[in-house]
């Protein structure tokens, strides 16, 4: 019944053909065995924060679009690319507010300053030059725009499904293939991304991504990548002094 259920997420994931644009996804790398250990030590828990309120709790749509929204900013920043969405008439009060709150600064190493051991915690090294993180913003840009014109993506979808179906099956999230199938949905892989970038600790949560997290119910998730952001500044710490 297990594999059945994460069969079919991932048809869900996979299966939404019904919006035009098609944008492109990266696997970004992931340490498999500390995916274990958190899934483990979560195993019971909640997410990190406490449940949305039935006042408190904002759409699906309002919370993926603020979050990717926030996420294109900040590696926008980095790209030294100005802002660029004028008119956003399906999120307009949501694109001010998230243009309000502080985008925070990331730092990419180079590809040969990173030593094989600690590959895992370095989601950069999935950028390249036939794809780069460039052409990732770009892609960004597509789905921001057909969200800002439809109101609704095939990566929202995704989102949706995990949040309708899956966000309270702990079989789904003690799965083998639960980190996998998170960072097929852009707002988790570029959350993991972007904290992972920061340095120091896993930087600050905006207040949608507090909310992705708690309607998902993937407190692992951020368990995850706090740790994980933890071993990084480790392995810079002590085998990369090369910056």
């Amino acid at each position: 019944m297990k594999h059945i259920l994460l069969a079919s997420f991932g048809v869900l994931v996979f299966g939404c053909s019904h919006v035009r644009v098609e944008t492109a996804t990266v696997q970004f790398p992931f340490a498999r065995d500390l995916v274990e250990k958190v899934q483990l030590t979560s195993a019971g828990r909640g997410p990190a924060g406490e449940a949305l309120t039935a006042e408190a709790e904002v759409s699906t749509r309002r919370v993926y679009f603020s979050s990717l929204y926030h996420q294109y900013l900040t590696l926008g920043e980095h790209l030294h690319k100005k802002p660029d969405l004028d008119f956003c008439p399906q999120f307009h009060h949501d694109k001010l507010e998230t243009e309000a709150l502080v985008v925070p600064k990331v730092s990419f190493l180079k590809r040969s300053h990173i030593e094989a051991e600690g590959r895992d915690y370095f989601p950069e090294l999935a950028f390249n030059k036939k794809f780069s993180l460039r052409d990732y913003h770009r892609t960004m840009k597509t789905e921001i725009d057909q969200l800002c014109e439809e109101g609704m993506s095939d990566n929202f979808y995704k989102f949706d499904n995990l949040v309708t179906h899956y966000a309270h099956k702990q079989s789904f999230h003690l799965g083998k293939t639960a980190m996998a199938a998170l960072l097929k949905i852009p707002i988790f892989a570029n959350f993991y991304l972007v904290k992972m970038l920061q340095g120091g600790a896993a930087g600050a949560v905006t207040p949608a991504e507090k909310k992705f997290i708690t309607m998902t119910q993937t407190g692992w998730f951020e368990r995850y990548v706090s740790e994980a952001s933890s071993r990084r500044n480790g392995f810079i710490k002590n085998k990369m002094v090369r910056r």
